[in-house]
């Protein structure tokens, strides 16, 4: 289904796929390169220290990586019930970048594993969650056609944070130990507020055009839009008409406050049986109702799993397996990184050229990057893994950028920031469930045998996806071809 486009959810001040918008991408950019590229060095900053306060083992580094993953996948939830209070993305990014500064932080003074546990497990974890929805929904506002460049640009930040912040890390250590080098990354980490700066106040503070206000379809005393379904508005509409009755002046005190009475009594009544319904309006729960939806989400977090275990894996395999050295072994990952950033920035222009459709292309990425893994891991020459790596990288890129997209093809933009939230949400789920049983596998097995389910994990996840769409495509085509009677 294509997406449902709203162009008066753009800034009056901008146009559709540019603008003003090529800045929020660069601000998103620069926040996810010195944010969201943090995770990726997680292992380097807090391993050694982890380690020390563990007593050698490694309980404290997977506790923290634990915590960290689900509460920031988790905090993806908090989006859309923020920006239905009114709260503007721009404001939500910025706590997020605050978060996650004031987590590193917080770990330069951490003398034991749970206070790394709250600092960067629960502060930096909710901030990394909370600057994932928000920057991927203010470009969302800005770019229709060409999203898929927009959030490929802008991912590209990412990449190149992970390219860049190894080498930044490895010298602050050197240099200034743990404590030095956390404080120094939260202060760097809180340079995203420049980004978010960038970010326009889209969802709490849109300007009602002239010719909306004119036919009607808004009432300006409460600020919604009449066209909404009753019950959508019957909790705003609460509370008002008191206020109404006495300024038109149109009945008595005494009868003001024989409605009043009535008022409050409907309304908590109405209270105690409509909690659930709040709850379900709050986070657009309905969406769990939509087949569709909920299969996208599920395939969605597969991959999602698929990827980050891969990435776990790969470094592993070259040593363990392949017997690379260390240099030989971070060579492959830099051409891998590298690539990915060229995709990032490439790809979605010539699957846009191609006319592909997000959830296309994400299809079509799942394929060959399940073809270019398993090539790789039956690959032994140092020069045929470099190819191979960089290749991985590259289309490993398309997958990365539709992740979001492929929900916001489906979703309408009123919806979508509990759409991605709950897609969050998902993933988290998946990566508690099957972390554990792919760990489990690597023990009974080897790391290629691993690599090779994971992609058996992409494949299958096309093929149900596949079979899906033919499915709904048939339905369409028989409710078209029955004919109307007279």
């Amino acid at each position: 289904m294509a997406e449902k486009i709203d162009t008066k959810n753009h800034p009056p001040e901008s146009s559709p796929d540019g603008g003003w918008g090529w800045m929020v991408v660069l601000g998103a950019a620069l926040i996810n390169m010195v944010n969201q590229a943090l995770f990726s060095v997680f292992g380097l900053i807090f391993g050694e220290t982890l380690k020390d306060m563990a007593g050698g083992h490694a309980t404290g580094i997977t506790l923290v990586m634990a915590v960290s993953v689900c509460v920031t996948n988790f905090s993806g939830l908090l989006v859309g019930p923020m920006m239905k209070r009114g709260i503007s993305v721009r404001t939500i990014t910025i706590f997020g970048v605050l978060c996650v500064g004031a987590g590193m932080i917080l770990s330069s003074f951490a003398t034991g594993i749970w206070h790394i546990v709250i600092s960067y497990g629960i502060f930096t974890g909710l901030g990394l969650g909370l600057v994932a929805s928000s920057t991927f929904l203010a470009i969302s506002e800005y770019f229709t056609t060409r999203k898929s460049t927009a959030v490929g640009l802008s991912m590209a930040g990412t990449s190149t944070g992970q390219m860049v912040m190894p080498i930044v890390v490895g010298l602050l250590l050197k240099n200034f130990e743990f404590s030095g080098t956390t404080l120094i990354l939260g202060c760097i980490s809180c340079c995203g507020m420049i980004g978010a700066f960038f970010f326009k106040p889209m969802f709490c503070c849109k300007k009602l055009e002239n010719e909306e206000i004119e036919s009607g379809k808004y009432d300006l005393n409460s600020n919604t839009n009449l066209n909404e379904p009753p019950e959508k508005r019957q909790d705003e509409r609460k509370g008002e008409s008191q206020t109404l009755l006495e300024k038109e002046g149109k009945v008595k005190q005494n009868n003001v406050a024989d409605n009043v009475v009535v008022i409050s009594k409907e309304s908590l009544n109405e209270e105690r049986h409509s909690c659930f319904k709040k709850i379900i309006q709050t986070w657009d729960l309905h969406l769990l109702k939509d087949f569709r939806f909920v299969h996208m989400s599920l395939g969605l977090g597969l991959a999602y799993v698929s990827s980050i275990s891969f990435s776990t894996f790969f470094p592993m395999f070259l040593q363990d397996e392949v017997r690379f050295d260390m240099w030989q072994t971070t060579t492959c990952m830099t051409i891998l990184s590298a690539a990915d950033i060229v995709g990032r920035m490439t790809i979605s222009e010539i699957c846009r050229k191609l006319n592909l459709g997000n959830r296309s292309q994400f299809m079509l990425g799942a394929i060959l990057l399940a073809i270019a893994r398993s090539v790789l891991v039956s690959s032994t020459t140092y020069k045929m893994v470099i190819i191979v790596s960089g290749i991985v990288g590259y289309v490993r890129a398309v997958t990365v950028i539709n992740q979001n997209l492929v929900i916001s093809e489906y979703i309408p933009k009123n919806e979508l920031p509990s759409a991605v939230g709950l897609n969050m949400f998902v993933k988290g789920f998946f990566v508690m469930a099957v972390g554990e049983p792919l760990g489990m596998l690597k023990d009974a097995f080897d790391y290629d045998t691993c690599i090779h389910l994971l992609d058996i994990i992409l494949v299958c996840i096309v093929i149900s996806w596949s079979i899906e769409i033919l499915i709904y495509k048939r339905r369409n085509r028989v409710q078209t071809e029955i004919p109307i009677s007279p």
